[in-house]
């Protein structure tokens, strides 16, 4: 069917600058070729724990299918508060958090209530795309700040010195551990950033997704040092495998979670009450921790297999303190082609599928992503197959 063609110009300005995700669009390039091994999504390859399934059976044989509270069911939003006490040493109430459809739209709801139009909004590379696309849907302008020299990590140095270069500076988007790069910051290193940014009347979205996942030191969240300032997003998609179920956190400040709560209430509404259910069982059953836990010591002899192994073909790899991921860059005499023939480099030749390493910043042309949540059995065969072929 066609549209009428008086309307093919009447779509919103702001879809222009955005583009489809690269990841989804590398990936799909990459499943083409038969036999292939996707190192390439960043989705569990485990499958929920049987007791939160179990909870979820449970839920709908109680009917509980009906309409919950907008913000979400207030036992769930107790439990998240509970456990950021427990976590983090942060005190949260029920009424501070929202339940919302994935990580995804917590980012999307909260950039909608924060910005205006021609609002600059900050972001720590390298990123995931949905920061700058929210951004832009909501007519911000994007200020990139790139981590590359300085180990992708942000330090105060690099912040203020972004923050001078843009006008109406209303946000600062921060992602650790970091999806690509594994990276995340001590505590002393958050103290010294949340001693800067309390100096500047700006928010900041801490995206903690993969708080649980961390390898070398505790997970340290920037709600505890800079509360008043803070946007947490978080979830159990990567710390629960539960992607597919979408249930994602927003918490921060009363009045902020206020404003939030209306973008999600006149978008999603809320999340399927018996989902909400099985949430509340995922964060506070001591089999669901458990298997949190039985996953994170497999990603550890993952992680402590695969890193020597690139290491050895000539890939550099800077320390992964979390997530699943390996941000690597090519080996030397591969660095001429560049991160996006690279990559279809080793899905044709050796059916390895991984990431450009642009998609997750412009600069970033020398390096892929590997996710390595992925069974050893893939890991191990991809490696060999890699080896074959350079």
């Amino acid at each position: 069917m066609k549209l009428k063609q008086t309307l093919e110009n009447k779509f919103s300005s702001s879809l222009e600058k955005i583009k489809g995700s690269p990841i989804r669009e590398f990936d799909t390039y990459a499943s083409q070729f038969e036999g292939l091994i996707k190192l390439t999504l960043g989705e569990p390859d485990f499958d929920t724990a049987q007791i939160i399934k179990d909870a979820a059976n449970k839920a709908l044989e109680n009917n509980r299918t009906h309409y919950a509270l907008n913000a979400g069911v207030l036992e769930l939003r107790q439990a998240v508060a509970d456990s950021m006490k427990e976590k983090y040493n942060v005190d949260y109430g029920a009424d501070e958090v929202i339940v919302t459809v994935g990580a995804s739209a917590a980012i999307e709801h909260t950039i909608s209530a924060l910005t205006n139009p021609g609002d600059t909004i900050l972001v720590v590379t390298p990123y995931f795309t949905l920061y700058d696309g929210c951004s832009y849907l909501n007519g911000c302008n994007v200020g990139y700040i790139d981590t590359l020299e300085s180990g992708f990590k942000l330090t105060p140095e690099l912040f203020e010195e972004h923050y001078a270069k843009y006008d109406n500076v209303k946000a600062l988007i921060i992602n650790y551990p970091n999806n690509p790069s594994g990276v995340s910051y001590s505590r002393e290193e958050l103290e010294e950033l949340a001693a800067i940014l309390k100096k500047y009347d700006i928010f900041v979205l801490s995206d903690e997704i993969y708080a649980d996942i961390s390898y070398n030191f505790k997970h340290t969240s920037l709600t505890e040092l800079l509360p008043e300032q803070t946007i947490l997003i978080t979830g159990l998609s990567k710390s629960h495998a539960m992607t597919g179920w979408r249930v994602g956190f927003v918490l921060g400040p009363k009045l902020a979670i206020q404003k939030i709560a209306v973008y999600h209430m006149f978008t999603v509404s809320g999340i399927p009450t018996f989902i909400q259910d099985a949430s509340l069982i995922a964060l506070t059953h001591p089999n669901s921790v458990a298997y949190t836990n039985k996953m994170i010591k497999v990603y550890t002899e993952r992680r402590n297999y695969l890193i020597p192994e690139l290491k050895s073909l000539g890939f550099e790899i800077d320390a992964i303190d979390g997530a699943f991921y390996a941000f690597a860059r090519i080996p030397e005499k591969y660095r001429k082609k560049g991160t996006m023939e690279f990559c279809k480099f080793l899905a044709r030749e050796a059916r390895v599928g991984v990431i450009p390493g642009n998609a997750f910043g412009s600069i970033y042309k020398e390096y892929i992503r590997i996710s390595f949540a992925a069974s050893m059995e893939d890991l191990q065969e991809s490696i060999r197959r890699i080896k074959e072929i350079i």
